[in-house]
């Protein structure tokens, strides 16, 4: 008998510990909410960028070449949790829609955010039975659209852009989503792969929309992207790079590092760096 008590004993004191720390858990993440949260995950040469806004929601942009971003969401996000508020895919290479396949497998996603570029690849394919059955809200993005996460944060979709039949413009990788997001002061610009021709126009017809604290570099720091004028105008404090140890393609390109570091950014890079985490009150990031 006197076993049986010291038994139930540990399993109350382990329960009571249990419950302690869940309860310690859900204090300490939604304390943690009052900030705007940027996550670079390192998921080798692509981009997936996870961003938790105050107040709950969520936002997963691209997903990687991978299921990698299945772990790197696992690690990140309360273990309960199996939602996304917000899925944007900013085109459909290889290297942004192959994780969100595994995403759309195994999270429920509320609403979807992509171009409509069409592409000849099975992971598009799948993508596109994917998203039929999930039944999210989708929306095609479109230059000029804003989205309101509550009343601080708003999304400001910069490109791409159509021609006056509403054909999207541009090769491929200038068909990507390019957003702004802001948070009170602070502000993120994503490039996702939006080439030089993207930039130009973003120069001449929205350059009150391109000074911002952070810029996700454009096509994982390739010299197609990031022009000394554009990246003077941003003249980002910070710059994520996202691209895998030692790609083939040579990203980041030594003249993007070079003129980076002429605007005096904070060079920040998934392939020394890992995993890229900032966060902001809306006014300093750290």
């Amino acid at each position: 008998m006197e076993k049986v008590r010291h038994y139930s004993r540990g399993i109350l004191l382990l329960v009571f510990a249990g419950a302690a720390f869940i309860i310690w858990y859900i204090l300490f993440y939604y304390e943690s909410q009052q900030d705007l949260l940027i996550h670079v995950f390192d998921i080798g040469q692509g981009d997936a960028i996870f961003i938790e806004i105050p107040g709950g929601q969520q936002v997963l942009i691209d997903g990687g070449p991978s299921g990698a971003v299945l772990s790197k969401l696992g690690q990140t996000m309360p273990f309960w949790d199996r939602s996304l508020d917000l899925l944007v895919l900013t085109h459909p290479d290889k290297d942004h829609i192959t994780g969100l396949l595994d995403v759309l497998k195994r999270y429920r996603v509320d609403t979807i955010l992509w171009s409509g570029v069409k592409h000849s690849t099975a992971e598009y394919e799948e993508w596109l039975r994917l998203i039929e059955e999930e039944g999210a809200k989708v929306i095609l993005a479109r230059a000029n659209q804003r989205l309101e996460f509550g009343d601080s944060v708003i999304l400001d979709i910069l490109a791409p852009f159509v021609d006056d039949h509403g054909n999207l413009i541009g090769a491929m990788n200038d068909t990507s989503v390019v957003g702004l997001l802001h948070f009170e002061n602070a502000s993120l610009l994503l490039m996702g792969d939006a080439a030089q021709m993207t930039e130009h126009r973003l120069m001449y017809e929205r350059p009150d929309k391109l000074d911002a604290d952070v810029l996700k570099v454009g096509h994982h720091g390739s010299n197609t992207s990031s022009s000394e004028s554009f990246l003077r105008m941003v003249s980002p404090q910070y710059a994520a790079i996202s691209a895998g140890r030692k790609n083939r393609y040579g990203h980041p390109h030594p003249d993007v590092i070079a003129a980076l570091e002429a605007v005096e950014a904070v060079i920040l890079r998934t392939a020394t760096d890992g995993d890229i985490r900032l966060k902001t009150n809306g006014e300093e990031w750290v």
